[in-house]
This record gives C-alpha cells, sequence and structure tokens, in this order.
C-alpha cells in the first residue's frame, strides 16, 4: 500500500548539474516529484512557492546565501519551518555537522553518499509516525 509519503514532492538545492542529476534519477525512482534549485537565493523561492514535503541543501552554492543560512532562514518563518531538510555536502567537519544541526537541518549527509543511504534517509523523515 503506498502512503502519502510515497507521493513527496522534494527539493534538491545544489550549484553542481552533475549532483542534481544524479539525486534526480535516484529519487525520481521512488515516485517522488522533484524540483531543483541552482543557488541558496533560488532555493529560498521555490521552498516558499511550493511548500515541498523535503529538502536537500547543499553548503557552498555559489554566490548569495549558502546553505547553512537557507536552512536557517526557512526554519525561522512560520510557513517554511515544517519542511524537513537534510543537508547533503561534502563540508564533513564536527563543527560543519553542528552548525547544519543547530541551524535546524533534520539530517546531515557527506558527498559522497550512498542512493540507497540517501532513499533510506529520506523515507525515515518521511514515514508516518505510527
Amino acid at each position: 500500500m503506498k502512503g502519502a509519503y510515497d507521493m513527496a514532492k522534494l527539493l534538491i538545492a545544489d550549484d553542481l548539474v552533475p549532483i542534481r542529476q544524479m539525486v534526480r534519477i535516484t529519487l525520481s525512482t521512488q515516485g517522488w516529484t522533484i524540483l531543483e534549485a541552482e543557488n541558496g537565493q533560488k532555493a529560498l523561492e521555490i521552498a516558499r512557492a511550493e511548500r515541498p514535503d523535503l529538502m536537500l541543501l547543499d553548503v557552498d552554492m555559489g554566490a548569495g546565501p549558502n546553505g547553512f543560512d537557507v536552512c536557517r532562514e526557512l526554519k525561522s518563518a512560520e510557513e517554511t519551518k515544517g519542511i524537513p531538510i537534510v543537508m547533503l555536502t561534502a563540508h564533513d567537519s564536527e563543527s560543519d555537522r553542528a552548525v547544519g544541526f543547530a541551524a535546524g537541518a533534520a539530517q546531515y549527509l557527506t558527498k559522497p553518499f550512498g542512493p540507497l543511504e540517501l532513499i533510506d534517509t529520506i523515507r525515515t523523515i518521511l514515514a508516518p509516525a505510527s
């Protein structure tokens, strides 16, 4: 039986096209709708307009707000604070993880990551509480 989370809308925010493509291909196999943003400002705009069920957020995205800034901004706004955010980044230090969780991230995955690890993480976050 398919649950509502099987039809989830996910937003991938990463400045690198190959990363977005790989994540989109991986996640679209699950039946999820995939939205994409190439920078922090676009990620904020899409998140506010589309209200995705979950967001995958890179830290470094060129000019404009970085992933930590985007996470903090979305978590501080009433209309977007409920969107779970998974940081998906090459930043692997304990201090980076601490900043990500302090900004409001639900999970922190580092690149390179495995497709199954990514899918399992998203399913765990989206799974309805029983």
